[in-house]
């Protein structure tokens, strides 16, 4: 790949987002936050990638899901606003590179949707991983397109948590791993936290395109899921999961003594439940879903 002139980005993210610029929070998140099934690569060989492609993971974080790519493919670029989470990304890659794909060729830069620091018609797909919410307006899509080729993919990748009947999870699980939902954590209505009421949201961009003709040229506005999801079994621990939840972006900007409170009560959920007490393994089953369309 060519050298990326990296421009100084003014960064503009709403006030949550700040939560995950912080070294602590970097450090839970990559300490607790599940990461992606291998077969993920399967789901983007079959789209016509070839190792060869250029892909952007943007808004990558800490690198979860651009780890799993980068041992399939050679040309990786992660885009990502927070500076402590691209440490942990590059910290990843260079692993990988090392150990598992001498030939992935990699970039971790800054940089924001709304100003992605590449060429137009220059990306082969973008992969954006349980941060669409965050971005999902007009001036984001018209950027995703502008660098994408023509017949570009965006691939929007999701974890699905289910809980009692008709799931793996226990009932029990709901009042440890949503815990951080809990209006009193975080001050929404509802019980919904910040960050639910953006990912209910999601989709809307997509109707606002499907509804103007003169948008239809950025995206294919009739986005395909890949069914069914893929399984996404996770060992996790106490302590895992208690990193996983102050990883929220509104729970990493917590009063100290907001944030022991939080602590306190998820410990005591944890340990009245024989199966996730004491710090024990256990497993958390997660589906990953996946969305995908492309440029025209």
């Amino acid at each position: 790949m060519s050298q990326i002139s990296i421009p100084n980005l003014n960064l503009n993210l709403k006030e949550l987002a700040y939560g995950y610029h912080t070294k602590e929070c970097s450090d839970n998140y990559s300490k607790g936050r599940p990461s992606y099934p291998k077969e993920c690569n399967d789901f983007l060989n079959g789209l016509g990638l070839s190792k060869e492609s250029i892909i952007v993971d943007l808004a990558a974080g800490t690198g979860k899901f651009t780890e799993i790519i980068a041992r399939e493919f050679n040309n990786i670029i992660a885009i990502e606003p927070s500076s402590t989470f691209r440490d942990e990304c590059e910290s990843l890659l260079k692993s990988i590179q090392l150990e598992i794909n001498p030939s992935l060729n990699y970039k971790v830069v800054d940089g924001l949707s709304t100003s992605i620091p590449l060429p137009d018609n220059s990306v082969d797909c973008i992969t954006v991983c349980w941060a669409w919410h965050w971005f999902s307006n007009l001036e984001s899509v018209k950027e995703v397109s502008r660098v994408l080729k023509p017949n570009g993919i965006l691939a929007i990748i999701w974890h699905k948590l289910k809980f009692g009947p008709g799931s793996k999870n226990p009932i029990e699980f709901e009042k440890i791993l949503r815990l951080h939902g809990d209006t009193k954590y975080h001050g929404g209505e509802g019980n919904i936290s910040p960050t639910r009421s953006l990912r209910d949201k999601w989709r809307d961009v997509f109707y606002e395109i499907k509804n103007d003709s003169k948008l239809h040229s950025l995206l294919n506005p009739d986005l395909i899921e890949l069914i069914p999801p893929l399984p996404n079994p996770q060992i996790t621990t106490g302590e895992k999961t208690i990193a996983s939840s102050l990883s929220q972006s509104y729970m990493s900007i917590l009063p100290p003594n907001e944030k022991q409170e939080f602590i306190n009560q998820l410990k005591q959920n944890l340990n009245n439940f024989e199966l996730t007490s004491n710090n024990k393994e256990f497993t958390v089953y997660y589906e990953t879903e996946i969305f995908y369309t492309r440029k025209p």
